[in-house]
């Protein structure tokens, strides 16, 4: 198949991003030509294979104001760049890039693929929008005034929608009033071998031997449960004080100022509480093998791979209902907690921290679970089956 996945940008390390990734590069090593169209990728953090053909519109992000003010002219670079392609089946996996594609099938044979990984959350998750900072609640207003009857639209006009999770299955039906594909993302099994070159992290941040670490990432926006994880984290202490908060990846200075603000109020000692910042992808196993647990605190998550990361380092994970709620088993390869259900939540870390022969069972359960449910090559079978089928 020649297919062509179009999105908006590869700039930093999302979920989102890698998954696109590590699809395409699986698609062109089982032979299929693959082209991906965004208005800017990062080389150095995006790896595309060699064979996949990599184009760049330019143009303001998303994330900048004047992206929306020349939007009408990053829309004609799109345009032009795509209706140039004579490839048949269209990827898209967000606003405005399925709407730029359905711009173009008026003139051209194409299936056009919509690859949901949740409903615009700019313009349908009022949870999203309306708990938001002051200048993303008035910038999503304005934006829902003028985009949105056209990303309803683009949506619409989409061939087939292909959804991450039964999650936002339900928020597909309930938004657009369509049905859609499922297929829930794998991962990569691979694991590094050569302890050589095996980092430590306890060495690496100084921390005792004695001491459990709970690893926490991808604090992206303000509903990745930064203020949550605090309180958590403190109860969590009160009980077990030799224990470690590690917190890596992408945090908005938003969510840093507040970790920084709890953890004074809540008078949990500095030392207890450690930034990995970026954390490389060559390091990111031993973040999570070498944790006692993952904490996923995001809030109405429409899937994460981090749970799925750890769990396959052997890691258990606790998370809040959501897309969670179909990569972890409940009681088994870690816990499921309703929303806001802090003290559940520590407690059932707690749990898992003092009883070592339980941690030990679900370590064991979540790394088969991941190698028998999730395994990427395994997934890319099943998306190909699912491409043809719609092509």
């Amino acid at each position: 198949m020649k297919i062509t996945f179009v999105t908006s940008h590869f700039t930093t390390i999302v979920g989102s991003g890698k998954c696109l990734l590590e699809h395409a590069n699986i698609l062109s090593e089982r032979g299929h030509k693959i082209t991906v169209v965004a208005q800017r990728i990062n080389r150095n953090l995006y790896k595309f294979n060699a064979e996949i053909t990599l184009i760049e519109i330019g143009g303001f992000l998303p994330s900048n104001p004047l992206h929306w003010l020349t939007f009408n002219k990053i829309k004609k670079n799109y345009i032009k760049v795509l209706s140039k392609l004579n490839n048949s089946l269209f990827v898209t996996t967000t606003f405005p890039a399925n709407y730029f594609v359905s711009k173009i099938k008026k003139g051209k044979l194409i299936k056009h693929i919509y690859y949901c990984f949740e409903p615009f959350r700019y313009f349908h998750d009022r949870k999203f929008f309306s708990t938001a900072p002051f200048y993303i609640k008035f910038s999503s207003w304005l934006l829902r005034i003028i985009f949105r009857k056209i990303e309803v639209k683009s949506v619409l006009l989409a061939d087939e929608i292909i959804c991450i999770s039964n999650f936002i299955k339900k928020r597909v039906k309930k938004v657009y009033k369509l049905n859609c594909h499922l297929y829930l993302p794998g991962i990569k099994n691979h694991r590094e071998k050569n302890e050589s070159n095996a980092l430590s992290l306890k060495k690496r941040f100084n921390i005792s031997e004695d001491n459990y670490i709970i690893f926490a990432l991808g604090f992206s926006h303000h509903l990745k449960g930064a203020r949550e994880l605090f309180y958590i984290f403190k109860k969590i202490i009160n009980k077990i004080p030799n224990t470690v908060l590690l917190i890596g990846g992408l945090i908005t200075k938003e969510n840093y100022y507040i970790m920084l603000e709890l953890r004074e109020k809540l008078e949990i000692p500095r030392k207890n509480v450690l930034f990995a910042k970026f954390v490389e992808e060559k390091d990111l196993n031993y973040f999570y093998s070498q944790s006692t647990l993952t904490f996923y605190t995001a809030i109405e998550e429409s899937y994460g791979l981090i749970p799925l990361e750890s769990m396959k380092n052997g890691t258990p994970v606790i998370a809040f209902e959501g897309g969670p709620s179909e990569t972890i088993i409940d009681s088994k390869t870690g816990y499921i907690i309703q929303y806001y259900e802090i003290s559940n939540f520590a407690n059932k870390a707690i749990k898992l921290m003092k009883d070592r022969n339980l941690s030990k069972k679900f370590s064991k359960d979540a790394e088969e679970h991941v190698r028998e449910n999730f395994d990427l090559e395994k997934k890319i079978l099943e998306l190909e089956l699912i491409l043809e089928k719609i092509s």
